[in-house]
């Protein structure tokens, strides 16, 4: 449950912190990743299926065409945020995904 008073208090201790040490709210920033489950499933009816990271212990890699996709996305403090990344299974890394796309800082 949200406790006003308690979030209130976590934010004043991080910006006391941020101020202390020099680091502007831009440089702060949230990740997260995301499963995608393409293809497979109980009936193969290509449905697309998103679970919680957490949850993957929950699904098992079957025949079928399954195919597992780890979306990770990345939101700075001031509302800006970098292009999505994905991550897909594989046994080669392709030149393409190493280079650096210009719209990244």
């Amino acid at each position: 449950m949200f406790n006003y008073t308690v979030v209130k208090e976590h934010f004043e201790r991080l910006d006391a912190v941020l101020k202390e040490h020099g680091i502007p709210w831009e440089n702060m920033y949230n990740m997260d990743k995301k499963g995608i489950q393409l293809g497979g499933g109980r009936k193969s009816n290509g449905r697309k299926f998103f679970f919680s990271q957490s949850d993957r212990q929950q699904y098992q890699i079957k025949g079928g065409g399954l195919e597992l996709i780890t979306v990770i996305e990345c939101v700075y403090a001031d509302g800006t945020s970098l292009v999505p990344g994905f991550i897909f299974a594989g046994s080669t890394i392709d030149r393409e995904a190493t280079e650096v796309n210009p719209r990244i800082r």
